[in-house]
């Protein structure tokens, strides 16, 4: 078995904090959070012990999609701040030890962006072939879509553009055009643009958005599964196209590899550990690791029509998914695993995966953030994350979710429903809302238990402030607080680099799969160490075998551990073996 901490890369022993920039800390009052607000804040991200920051997208934009649809890949829009405001974050983070990542959004841009003004000009502009056109087709003498596609959202993933009319192809909003990989000038137009623009800047890596969109299948309709529409759900064609890994390599070699960078890819879709390792793996070229979406959709798809219907998540699938995910990791892989359970795509994991209740808040997030940050690979914290933040309550009206992806689901259900298809009720679709929309991630920060939450020092702030602030859940009131689950989340990440060579690097390797109220694991460094892991998943308490050889406990996420073979409610541990 090979030792991995050799030569092991920065970016394998490090903990990493996202910031959605908008939501995370204004600095001038205008309810908007931006750049200097990242910057007044670095000395606390610092203060957690985690390694290196990923900002979500602050380029220029129309902010159609929360800064996912970019007109511009080399200015920061003017609602964040100036360039001179990002060269001050990285080099704040530098200073202080952290590397800084950037998302890197490539598969489309806005239709703003200059390219695509240029691209929808006229059929023969030398910028046409940036894009993806298509010819209509007419059914009984009516114009049609090239296929009959449905977007990620919602909606044809194909707009008629009357100034040339053809379709442009759009696999998320209307205003977000796909970008043509297949020519081999618009991939260096890419690469020189965003990435090379920033890695030359002195960035140490990116985050790439749905990097298995890039190479598209062959424009042909998917099976129809509602006859009484022209549009047909079928996302997968989007993704993993047959050119896809030449393009991966060809990214790889023409840019991240000529800086010590990290690559993040974001790579919806199940796949197999073979799979995986053609992306992640040393010896595959591709990127660092990847964000999967097994784990983090495991409460979706309620109903086969409709992705964001909420079902109930199951802990025993959840521990085929984690044993599967740490294998990325093995002594027998060349790859490496990123693990995560919050970002600006899900909703908060106290609420999805334990109990918000005031009884339970922090004991549940205290043992997520055990589970987090006890598993081999690289770990990622979202904002907020670390104070136990939980979702909107259920009392917030529908117009109080502003993300795309919700009132577009909700679009989508009432008017299947208008035309008589059998489907949820309008009540059903926002009680789904209510548990995994992206929303719940996207509300500001909370910094103290100050108006706005300490947030902004204005009157109004893009997103409303989720009331919890007031009651307790704050970076101000959770740093006085001894048990609190912020400094919950400080102690173990020391323990946690205390320990890297079980818990980073070591062997992960699951017990008691089938059982549906606690998670069991070993964690074994190539030098002997073990370590036992039991999490409580459930409201009851759990009796647990403590294995043959336990010494001591190590840790635990309840103040209370008179039980010495009993976990509390909800409650953690880990044990030295």
């Amino acid at each position: 078995m090979t030792d991995r901490r050799i030569n092991a890369k920065w970016w394998k022993s490090s903990t990493i904090y996202q910031i959605y920039p908008s939501s995370f800390m204004d600095s001038n009052g205008d309810g908007i959070g931006d750049l200097p607000g990242i910057l007044s804040k670095l000395d606390y991200i610092k203060s957690l012990g985690v390694d290196a920051v990923w900002i979500s997208p602050f380029y220029q934009s129309p902010n159609k999609d929360q800064g996912y649809d970019i007109s511009d890949y080399q200015m920061p829009d003017p609602r964040y701040g100036s360039m001179e405001d990002v060269d001050a974050i990285i080099k704040g983070c530098h200073d202080r030890n952290m590397k800084i990542i950037f998302d890197l959004v490539i598969n489309h841009t806005s239709d703003q962006h200059r390219w695509f003004q240029e691209s929808r000009k006229s059929k023969d502009n030398p910028y046409r072939k940036y894009y993806i056109w298509r010819p209509a087709r007419y059914i009984n003498g009516e114009r049609r879509p090239p296929t009959n596609w449905q977007a990620t959202f919602g909606g044809s993933a194909w707009e008629w553009d009357e100034t040339t009319e053809e379709y442009y192809l759009h696999a998320f909003l209307i205003e977000q055009p796909d970008l043509n990989w297949e020519d081999a000038e618009v991939r260096q137009a890419i690469y020189k643009e965003a990435i090379l623009f920033w890695l030359d800047k002195g960035i140490d890596g990116f985050r790439i958005d749905v990097s298995s969109f890039y190479s598209k299948h062959e424009f042909v309709d998917v099976p129809i599964k509602k006859p009484e529409q022209y549009v047909q759900p079928g996302g997968d064609t989007f993704m993993d196209g047959p050119r896809l890994k030449e393009f991966l390599v060809e990214m790889q070699r023409e840019t991240f590899s000529k800086y010590d960078s990290v690559t993040l890819a974001e790579m919806p879709g199940t796949r197999t550990l073979e799979d995986k390792l053609e992306f992640v793996g040393e010896s595959s070229k591709r990127f660092s690791m990847a964000i999967s979406f097994d784990l983090a959709s495991i409460d979706h798809g309620g109903h086969e029509n409709y992705f964001l219907m909420w079902k109930p998540y199951d802990l025993k699938e959840a521990k085929r998914i984690t044993e599967a995910e740490q294998l990325l990791s093995g002594p027998k892989t060349d790859g490496w695993t990123l693990t995560y359970l919050e970002n600006h795509d899900q909703a908060r994991c106290i609420s999805r995966f334990m109990n918000d209740s005031p009884e339970h808040r922090v004991i549940s997030g205290k043992t997520l953030a055990m589970y987090l940050l006890t598993l081999s690979g690289t770990p990622i914290i979202y904002q907020g994350q670390e104070l136990g933040m939980i979702n909107v309550p259920k009392e917030w009206p529908e117009s109080d979710y502003l993300d795309p992806q919700s009132w577009m689901f909700m679009r989508d259900i009432r008017d299947d429903i208008k035309h008589g298809v059998k489907s949820i009720t309008e009540q059903e679709a926002f009680k789904s809302l209510q548990i995994v929309a992206r929303d719940h991630a996207r509300v500001p920060m909370q910094w103290s238990n100050e108006k706005l939450a300490g947030f902004s020092s204005g009157d109004k702030t893009w997103m409303r402030v989720n009331d919890s602030y007031k009651e307790g859940i704050n970076v101000a009131e959770e740093e006085k607080e001894k048990n609190s689950v912020l400094n919950f989340y400080k102690s173990l990440l020391a323990f946690q680099k205390e320990h890297s060579d079980s818990l980073i690097f070591g062997e992960h390797r699951g017990i008691e799969a089938e059982n549906e109220h606690t998670m069991q694991f070993f964690k074994k460094s190539f030098d002997g160490e073990t370590l036992f892991v039991a999490l409580n998943f459930s409201g009851d308490k759990q009796k647990i075998s403590l294995p043959d050889g336990t010494t001591e406990l190590l840790m635990s996420s309840s103040i209370s551990t008179d039980d010495e073979g009993v976990l509390q409610p909800y409650e953690g541990r880990i044990y030295r073996i």
